[in-house]
């Protein structure tokens, strides 16, 4: 019933109280009928029913008649601006009802789908998938409706969708549930995410490729590695022999020394083909330890002269008492070696090389090795610590080596579970920290 309607009924219910209520006072005492009594009653309440409507009623049924226009004005602009938003966003917009009607569809899910709203509005939900998930689809509504239990209300993930021309492709699916006028309604927001899911199938395509390409790689330095090692021994085992003269005298002291730098050359390039080797083997997950348990600061010592440093101070501090060590004693070796060798390489003639040997608060065994020489900015930092990268690079080459020295000690420390740190600054020099975890360290 309207508000006008209702206050026009209680000003009738009004004028007949009011008729009667006078026919009351006009019959009592007066000798008039009821009959007469009510009509005169009757004549006096139409008398004064234009000012009560005048007053009263027309004011109050306009006020109330702006007060519903200004809703109605309100409910079709708030319509009017939900339709604005629903055309305008990128995403996919359906909402069915409990029975898997569709109620809405945006211009986003008519592009995404290719349906016009008045294709699908009013068919069922499962027209918009393939026939392998329409089925289930309506099973799972099914059972949610008499379970209430949700699997995917609620929950964003990747499902497959079925545009016009049946074409199936993967799209983002979020689905929320609401009640209106004590019936479900469900909203699902789609995007279609095809060029996403192109670009990570090419990312892993990518990843793939380079992953197999550096398996690739680390076979072939390994296969070529172990080809060339063969022939080198040769070299050296026959130009040892040959040098020592023992099937008789070269005749010409100057064969002695070209055999010295065969000698030399071949033990040189055979240490770099072993570096190349173990760099293949940790690259491809084939590295070795064989570990046992030894006195750190005696196996310094023992080879440190294999290290020329005849032009350059060394200086020792090796703690006393130092606990023994349990790692692969030859790897500890060509660790130790390899960072030697580069302090003495990059130092200049008459600078400092110090070695350090000792133990941290926590027990762990530290060796470190400083040294003056050219050192290096964090940019050259980080190229030292990639395989085959040199900082020193061209024709006018000043310092030997293919850059394989840091990377392969860094790869043989962290496999050993120890932590490797460099610090260095150009013109100051370079100072190299390998620690062994207290888990391998036992007091003797």
């Amino acid at each position: 019933m309207g508000v006008t309607a209702l206050i026009l009924r209680i000003a009738f219910i009004i004028f007949i109280v009011e008729a009667i209520i006078m026919t009351g006072f006009m019959v009592s005492g007066s000798g008039h009928s009821w009959l007469d009594a009510f009509i005169d009653a009757t004549l006096l309440s139409l008398i004064s029913a234009p000012p009560l409507f005048y007053l009263v009623i027309r004011p109050y049924v306009r006020a109330r008649r702006k007060i519903e226009d200004a809703s109605n004005h309100a409910r079709r602009m708030s319509e009017n601006n939900l339709a604005q938003i629903l055309n305008s966003v990128v995403d996919g917009i359906i909402s069915s009802d409990e029975k898997g009607i569709i109620k809405v569809f945006n211009p986003a899910a008519e592009k995404i789908f290719g349906y016009s709203s008045d294709e699908v509005i009013g068919q069922p939900l499962n027209m918009l998938m393939p026939p392998k998930d329409a089925n289930s689809h309506d099973k799972y509504m099914h059972n949610y409706s008499k379970t209430g239990k949700a699997q995917i209300i609620g929950i964003g993930r990747v499902v497959e969708g079925k545009k016009k021309d049946g074409t199936v492709f993967p799209m983002d699916l979020a689905i929320n549930e609401l009640e209106i006028d004590g019936k479900r309604v469900y909203t699902g927001i789609v995007r279609d995410v095809t060029e996403r899911k192109k670009a990570e199938l090419e990312l892993i395509t990518a990843r793939d490729d380079a992953e197999l390409a550096n398996r690739v790689k680390s076979e072939f330095l390994a296969n070529m590695s172990h080809e060339l090692r063969t022939p080198l021994n040769a070299i050296i085992g026959f130009s040892e022999v040959t040098r020592s003269e023992i099937f008789g005298p070269l005749g010409n002291n100057k064969y002695k020394e070209y055999l010295g730098d065969i000698q030399d050359s071949a033990r040189h390039l055979l240490e770099l083909i072993n570096d190349i080797l173990d760099l293949a083997r940790i690259e491809s997950g084939k590295f070795e330890l064989h570990e046992e348990t030894f006195s750190a600061d005696e196996t310094i010592n023992g080879v440190t002269n294999f290290v020329d440093t005849s032009h350059i101070k060394l200086h020792k501090n090796i703690s006393d008492q130092l606990p023994l060590l349990l790692t692969d004693k030859r790897r500890f070796k060509q660790i130790f070696l390899n960072l030697l060798s580069n302090a003495v390489k990059f130092t200049e003639d008459g600078g400092d090389v110090t070695i350090n040997l000792f133990t941290n608060d926590d027990g762990c065994i530290v060796l470190n090795v400083t040294d003056g020489g050219i050192g290096m900015s964090a940019d050259e930092v980080k190229m030292a610590l990639k395989p085959f990268e040199q900082i020193d690079t061209g024709l006018g080459r000043k310092y030997e080596g293919v850059g394989l020295g840091l990377p392969l000690v860094k790869k043989m420390v962290e496999i050993q579970n120890a932590k490797f740190e460099i610090k260095s600054e150009s013109g100051v020099g370079t100072s190299v920290s390998v620690t062994f975890p207290s888990e391998r360290c036992f007091q003797r």
